[in-house]
């Protein structure tokens, strides 16, 4: 069922309206006090920075004031410090449930670099090497097709090499989430194909049988040729349960959330966690309406189908922990989770000959991002991803900066939250004592 979002009363709108702004000029006012006599004087760029702060705070209210957004948290955390945080609007806007900084969220495909650093640790442990084939440990791609064009018609046939863990990894098996017009039959016959309210919910099955059902499906092209999102990390997940001889959520839960206190991570909803947990928005006619009522969505018992893929629930907090263990080389608060040198190996470019000018490592995505403004502007190496939600994060390692920001709108919708994390690359100014990512 869709919950259409109820008309307010022009009093009620007015009263908003008048709530929305004061909060804006009380955020602006908050980074414009006057210091005490004996406090020091903030450099130039510290009031510049804080001014733009002050800027993403006030562009934030207003997105939610003109009905641009619903809700959103922004999360920045630099050098192990929350540098600045905000959130504003509803989770629900049905029910005007505040959004918060422990909101639960559907972090979908923010779920693939967890799952490709859980991956990682057990290549650590001898499991697997990168160039192995997947066919060495599930059997039922030994039989792998891939489709290829004959005149006006596509033809299966046998893989010029078989497909490797690198490409499960790297996004290059081939296997989308079949919404191409030459593999969909192939996706619909195997139910391989999310579903439920905007395509929300994973397949009706488990991921050991989801795994066996993509190896009857052909790859749309040759392994290693090109990225194509899809399917690949869900393989990776059951990949990590045969090296690891346990299910997916039990290995994420003692080897990658314990350690790195993300007590509220998970692939469901626990019933004493679901008054945190928000409900997801869609766009009807230019007005947010609720598509998965939080108290009745799916996600509170879990599905069958662990997706490693984009299955998590999370919240900001969490994720910046997991972010924070990325800046700091692979730990967090004493607790080693990865090595640097393979953390390094995570952040190098997969790419490298294959077809496009996208660049991605072992779960990331790779590019340079301008920091800083004026004098200070400068250039740095960003490493992230987004989710179908409309939940991103970015970490530049150097820079020991990490930025979440989270809203939950579906399909996903990121201008605005390129806009915020954006913002707060500007107002960035050089750390006194910056520390290298990796030291030897």
């Amino acid at each position: 069922e869709v919950h259409r979002v109820r008309p307010e009363s022009p009093e009620i709108q007015v009263k908003q309206i008048a709530l929305s702004l004061a909060a804006a000029l009380a955020t602006q006012l908050a980074f414009a006090q006057i210091p005490s006599a004996d406090a020091p004087r903030p450099s130039t760029m510290e009031q510049k920075q804080r001014g733009t702060f002050a800027r993403a705070k006030a562009e934030l209210h207003r997105a939610v004031q003109e009905g641009n957004i619903a809700g959103a948290a922004h999360l920045v955390v630099r050098d192990g410090r929350t540098i600045y945080s905000e959130v504003a609007g509803f989770s629900d806007t049905d029910d005007k449930t505040p959004f918060k900084l422990d909101s639960i969220l559907r972090i979908y495909s923010m779920t693939k670099p967890i799952t490709s650093v859980a991956a990682m640790q057990l290549y650590e442990l001898g499991k697997f090497q990168l160039d192995d084939p997947v066919a060495r440990f599930i059997p039922a791609f030994s039989n792998a097709t891939v489709l290829a064009k004959a005149g006006d018609q596509f033809e299966r046939g046998a893989p010029k090499r078989p497909i490797s863990i690198r490409d499960v990894l790297r996004h290059t098996t081939g296997y989308s989430y079949g919404d191409e017009k030459s593999v969909c039959d192939f996706y619909e016959r195997e139910l391989m194909r999310y579903w439920g309210p905007e395509e929300m919910y994973p397949p009706r099955m488990t991921i050991e049988k989801a795994a066996e059902a993509l190896a009857r499906i052909p790859a749309l092209h040759q392994p290693g040729e090109k990225f194509t999102y899809g399917f690949s990390t869900d393989l990776l997940g059951r990949l990590i349960e045969v090296w690891s001889g346990q299910p997916l959520d039990l290995y994420l839960r003692k080897a990658v959330f314990a350690p790195l206190e993300m007590s509220d991570t998970g692939f469901s909803v626990p019933k004493d966690k679901r008054a945190r947990f928000t409900s997801c928005l869609a766009r009807r006619d230019g007005r947010f309406v609720v598509v998965d009522k939080a108290a009745d969505s799916r996600f509170n018992e879990g599905f069958d189908f662990l997706s490693g893929g984009g299955g998590l629930v999370s919240t900001v907090r969490d994720y910046a922990n997991f972010c924070q263990m990325l800046v700091d080389g692979g730990q967090f608060n004493g607790r080693r989770l990865l090595k640097e040198d393979t953390l390094e190996l995570m952040f190098t470019d997969q790419l490298s000959g294959v077809s496009g000018s996208f660049k991605f490592g072992l779960g990331f995505a790779i590019d340079e991002v301008p920091l800083g403004s004026g004098d200070s502007r400068r250039k740095a190496m960003q490493y992230s991803w987004g989710g179908y939600a409309s939940t991103d994060f970015r970490i530049v390692p150097e820079e020991r900066l990490v930025q979440v920001f989270a809203r939950q709108q579906v399909p996903t919708s990121s201008d605005f939250a390129k806009q915020q994390l954006s913002l707060v690359n500007e107002a960035l100014t050089a750390l006194s004592a910056t520390a290298p990512l990796f030291k030897k």
